[in-house]
């Protein structure tokens, strides 16, 4: 496959990296700063668990650039998303296979209504990376794809794409409920990158203080609601697992947190916005979301 990583961050950076490390043809999408570092110095991947990884990379400035492809990997922030749209158009086909890599729970449904004619596959994606300096991504957790399908008739590509995202070396599955994966990142999400960007603690201190613990609870339970008035199958306990799981990660810093510091637009309209509006859509109320969402916006 021809693969066209849009948007060479952290999460393009990473596994569109190990995609180039293992021989694969890829093709990455990069702006500014970034698509400099990558042309004169490759692509830098420094792994707790890989150790330290540099390839040289075939970097464009645009899609109509790189030209076509047979997978696209989305990489760029939900709020950047729209803003690609025309220059995605010149690569897409009716035999594109779109994976937007992505936080949140909207960029399929968006791609599906720009694209109708492309096979948009919607996934999960876990990984703890950052770019702290321009063609070095720093990777210090997971690296873990789920992908799954809204349509019947997209369900024979699931195989091929798995296949090659395995390439990385990293774990990738066709999952059978790919909607309430990704509302299981979610609930974490919303409630850890919003209150860890806001007060700039990590989230394992976050939960030593009662008061903010109730807090980050309660906007997960907001979640928990909205996802099942839209139909997902979350449940309580997974709230549990949340909290269990975070409390031993002490230090991680989020990707909203990292962004804040660094002067970058914050992604809470995709990981916290997303919230207060499905949730009126369903006739739930989401008074913590709503309120550390507007406090976001201020900042």
């Amino acid at each position: 496959m021809r693969v066209l990583v849009y948007g060479a961050g952290a999460v393009g950076g990473f596994f569109g990296g190990l995609l180039a490390r293992a021989g694969e043809d890829v093709h990455f999408v990069a702006r500014g700063i970034q698509l400099q570092a990558l042309r004169a110095r490759g692509l830098t991947i420094n792994s707790r668990r890989l150790g330290s990884i540099t390839v040289p990379v075939s970097t464009f400035d645009s899609a109509a650039a790189a030209g076509s492809a047979d997978l696209v990997l989305v990489c760029v922030k939900t709020q950047q998303l729209p803003g690609i749209f025309d220059d995605l158009a010149t690569v897409v086909g009716p035999h594109t296979v779109i994976v937007p890599l992505q936080n949140g729970v909207e960029a399929d449904a968006q791609l599906s209504v720009r694209f109708p004619h492309a096979v948009v596959l919607p996934s999960v994606v876990y990984v703890g990376a950052t770019v702290d300096e321009p063609g070095v991504v720093t990777h210090v957790a997971s690296g873990t794809i789920g992908i799954g399908a809204n349509r019947d008739e997209d369900r024979h590509v699931l195989a091929a794409v798995r296949d090659t995202l395995a390439k990385t070396g990293q774990p990738v599955h066709i999952s059978n409920d790919i909607q309430r994966e990704r509302w299981h990142k979610l609930m974490w999400n919303a409630a850890f990158n919003s209150v860890s960007a806001l007060t700039g603690r990590v989230p394992a201190d976050l939960l030593a203080q009662p008061d903010v613990r109730s807090l980050i609870v309660n906007i997960m339970g907001e979640v928990l609601a909205v996802g099942r008035g839209c139909g997902v199958d979350l449940r309580p306990e997974d709230i549990d697992k949340h909290i269990a799981w975070t409390e031993g990660a002490t230090g991680m810093r989020t990707s909203t947190m990292v962004d804040r510091e660094k002067g970058r637009a914050m992604e809470i309209d995709g990981l916290l916005g997303v919230v207060v509006r499905k949730g009126r859509e369903v006739g739930v109320v989401t008074p913590c979301s709503a309120v550390v969402f507007a406090l976001l916006k201020a900042v």
